[in-house]
């Protein structure tokens, strides 16, 4: 991928104790809030499986995600590696499992998505661990970008919805989040009656929302030719009112800001900007990805930009 992030690319509670307990409450001018708004937040992996586990520790995440078809840290499925399951499950208190099935290019298939969850075992552990209920299962990603029937992924996302709860009882159920790109028509698919259900039926709804500026300024995507963060969630408020929100996927697509900084930005965004909206429940920027070669490689925050994250969660409001 190039230094921007084109859109074609393959769409992959509580802050920690005491992180704010010390903090002044003067304001960041143009940003700013004297408390900070309490949301869950935490790493993307992708690729780097204990970077990932450095930053959620680098930062006090109390939510991170995984995907069930890659991060695992070598060959292989994820079953293949109980022990890393078994660390992940206990690393915070909120885990996200998204399916492969209904990303990008794909349409959502029940039996996929029950397969997908049970051999990744991630359920499994985290209802040891932590009761199932702080398993968050996201069900697809994107599909706007390629796949041309809301009508026909809203009623299997429907189905899809029943069987997850029916075979995983107690876990929480994210709605698939759209790209946020125009051209791919997202609010085609918030205007569907389909998926509007489909998600009505979600514990949560998922969004994903970016920022082309070096100054992390998400307001201004509408030059990119997206929905800003802000129009994303006025929809969310409109279609599925009191639904808590997550966004599970969230960026500064630039090389020329350090993974620190971005950090530093991102903590800045979801805690201490007021017009982001309070139906945000919680967000996980993207990403962990630690393979030069890989996807995204240039939106990496490794585990130093959860330092830049907690660092601003301890200075507080300033």
């Amino acid at each position: 991928m190039s230094g921007e992030r084109q859109y074609s690319r393959r769409a992959i509670g509580k802050l920690a104790a005491g992180a704010v307990a010390a903090a002044g409450m003067a304001s960041l001018p143009g940003q700013a809030s004297a408390a900070p708004h309490y949301r869950a937040h935490g790493p993307l992996l992708t690729d780097g499986y204990q970077t990932w586990i450095d930053a959620i520790n680098n930062q006090g995440a109390d939510l991170a995600k995984v995907v069930t078809g890659w991060g695992m840290p070598g060959s292989g499925p994820w079953q293949n590696f109980p022990d890393h399951i078994w660390t992940a499950a206990g690393a915070t208190n909120f885990l996200i499992v998204r399916t492969v099935t209904g990303d990008t290019d794909k349409m959502i298939d029940p039996n996929q998505a029950v397969a997908e969850i049970r051999d990744s075992r991630f359920f499994e552990f985290k209802r040891i661990r932590s009761g199932a209920d702080k398993c968050i299962i996201e069900l697809g990603n994107e599909p706007n970008i390629r796949v041309a029937d809301p009508w026909a992924y809203g009623y299997n996302l429907s189905v899809t919805i029943d069987r997850i709860r029916e075979t995983f009882p107690g876990a929480k159920i994210c709605g698939t989040a759209l790209s946020p790109n125009k051209t791919t028509n997202p609010d085609t698919w918030y205007a569907n009656p389909n998926f509007v259900n489909a998600i009505k039926k979600c514990d949560f709804v998922g969004v994903h929302f970016y920022s082309n500026a070096d100054d992390g300024n998400f307001a201004a995507q509408g030059g990119w030719n997206e929905l800003t963060y802000s129009e994303t969630l006025s929809r969310c408020a409109s279609k599925w009112p009191g639904k808590p929100v997550i966004a599970t996927e969230y960026s500064m697509r630039t090389t020329r800001v350090t993974p620190y900084n971005k950090g530093y930005k991102y903590g800045s965004l979801i805690h201490f900007d007021d017009s982001v909206a309070s139906s945000l429940w919680g967000a996980c920027y993207y990403h962990v990805q630690t393979n030069p070669g890989g996807i995204d490689f240039h939106e990496n925050v490794g585990s130093e930009g959860a330092r830049g994250y907690r660092k601003r969660l301890s200075e507080g409001g300033l």
